[in-house]
């Protein structure tokens, strides 16, 4: 998730800026860890972003499998958003060494 955030703001001039790694890693973040089937969910959609952001990992990955399986959640009535917490912001912008 770092990596796609850091290549993302690298993309738009911003490779240190605060706010746009916050920004681009915030889809990822927003999962809730504590439940298996969104942390399930959250791994797909980086392996997504890594293979259309890095390119790698592309042959084991289909974006469509992310659509399905976020339908599969709504189906099932499970919302997996949430806010980030302060630690999950400050631990990835230390990872990163932003400014």
């Amino acid at each position: 998730m770092a990596r796609v955030a850091s290549a993302r703001c690298k993309k738009a001039n911003a490779p240190s800026d605060s706010a746009c790694l916050l920004n681009e890693a915030a889809p990822f973040l927003k999962f809730r860890p504590e439940d298996p089937d969104c942390r399930y969910v959250s791994g797909t959609a980086i392996s997504v972003a890594e293979c259309s952001d890095l390119n790698e990992g592309c042959q084991s990955v289909d974006p469509k499998d992310l659509d399905h399986q976020i339908e599969a959640l709504q189906s099932a009535g499970k919302d997996c958003n949430r806010e980030p917490t302060d630690y999950e912001r400050e631990e990835l912008l230390r990872l990163l060494g932003s400014k």
